[in-house]
């Protein structure tokens, strides 16, 4: 049986969780100070250690929009955030 963010095998055993970290993951749980870390690769793993399993899909799925036009890499749009009273802002140095 599959469960949402496990991997499986080819005998249906579940080879361990699987969290989609792109940029966009990266950074914003990086500027929200959910997460400390430098690469993608390590954030897979600090998120592995805190990100209840069941956000394991839904976390990529709803941070690359969020990434792409709210929380952008240059000059992010925080005066539009739903979630600017929660963020830390690590790392922003100029806004719109």
């Amino acid at each position: 049986m599959e469960t949402e963010g496990d991997a499986t095998g080819d005998d249906g055993t579940v080879k361990g969780r699987v969290i989609a970290v792109d940029i966009h993951v990266h950074r914003i749980t990086n500027r929200w100070g959910y997460v400390s870390t430098t690469t993608p690769e390590r954030t897979t793993t600090a998120l592995e250690a805190v990100l209840p399993p069941r956000y394991d899909v839904e976390i990529n799925a709803l941070l690359v929009p969020f990434g792409k036009h709210i929380c952008t890499g240059v000059a992010p749009k925080c005066f539009t955030c739903p979630v600017l009273d929660m963020c830390q802002q690590v790392g922003v140095m100029s806004h719109r």
